[in-house]
């Protein structure tokens, strides 16, 4: 492990540390929080700060890059020592949380050398807002995904709410689409990295398996494993419950009108090739594709 990751690694086990006293010592800071949710989301706010404080020290707001992947493991970890809240559909949710966060943490290490690396949008951002970009970074990078994320968690909390609900259809369903929506993105990560050791032109963009059935297959597996949260939630306290759909929800909506609008601007200005691409290779839906 070279000294950047140690760094991060460091920076996270602080980040724990801190969550965890805020977690049970909210009480001590006069912060009155009986519910779980409410410990969890003060808990998680004071990791989040942590690691902001890491990016600022560092000038690289790429520390908070794991944190989307770590934080629902640390969640789900933490309602599972909640007495009384253990349930079989809580180990199933668990199942798809903790196979999707360690791979998509896995995934963030091997595409990740140092400290002098960092996410263009972020490069970007901090040249279009000058010396206003900590604030920024702060409410829009570290703590704005934060919540998003945490609102996305509802579901399991919801199910540590409802430990005696019976299983029923609906866990089959969301069990089934976190494990498909899981392979996607290994796909997915698997042929980018090969596309990307074997290019020989950074002008080309890829085209080859999950990636011919449409543009963000990341994204969609993504958005997959978050309706897969969702439907395990819907089914422990079993009606539409208005928070439950708002995890799925916000991230649909972040991923279609942010994160991939920002992504296919910049691959249409670095590829010359991606348009015709986008003409031909539906977004994320693969309508008329998987077998073409």
């Amino acid at each position: 492990m070279n000294r950047a990751y140690q760094i991060v690694v460091m920076a996270y086990l602080v980040s724990l540390i801190v969550a965890c006293i805020a977690y049970f010592g909210s009480d001590w800071f006069g912060i009155e929080a009986e519910a779980v949710w409410e410990r969890l989301l003060i808990a998680d706010i004071a990791a989040t700060l942590v690691i902001f404080g890491f990016s600022f020290i560092y000038n690289n707001s790429s520390f908070y890059d794991a944190y989307w992947s770590v934080a629902p493991m640390a969640i789900w970890i933490a309602l599972c020592l909640v007495p009384d809240a253990y349930s079989t559909r809580l180990l199933l949710c668990g199942l798809v949380v903790m196979a999707w966060g360690a791979r998509l943490t896995y995934n963030w290490s091997k595409t990740w050398d140092d400290l002098s690396e960092e996410d263009w949008r972020y490069k970007r951002l901090q040249d279009n807002t000058g010396g206003a970009y900590w604030l920024v970074s702060l409410l829009g990078i570290h703590l704005f995904p934060t919540i998003l994320v945490f609102i996305g968690c509802i579901g399991m909390i919801r199910i540590a709410e409802q430990p005696d609900a019976p299983l029923n259809w609906l866990d089959a369903v969301a069990l089934l689409v976190g494990a498909i929506s899981i392979w996607i993105e290994s796909r997915a990560d698997a042929a980018l990295h090969a596309f990307r050791g074997n290019r020989t032109d950074r002008s080309q963009h890829i085209e080859a398996s999950v990636w011919r059935w449409c543009r963000h297959p990341n994204y969609l597996g993504e958005i997959g494993v978050w309706v897969s949260i969702g439907c395990f939630g819907i089914s422990s306290v079993q009606h539409l419950d208005a928070w439950v759909l708002a995890g799925p929800s916000v991230m649909i909506l972040l991923f279609t009108l942010i994160s991939i609008p920002m992504i296919e601007k910049k691959l249409i200005e670095d590829k010359p090739s991606y348009r015709d691409y986008q003409k031909r290779v539906p977004m994320l839906l693969p309508y008329g594709r998987l077998w073409g």
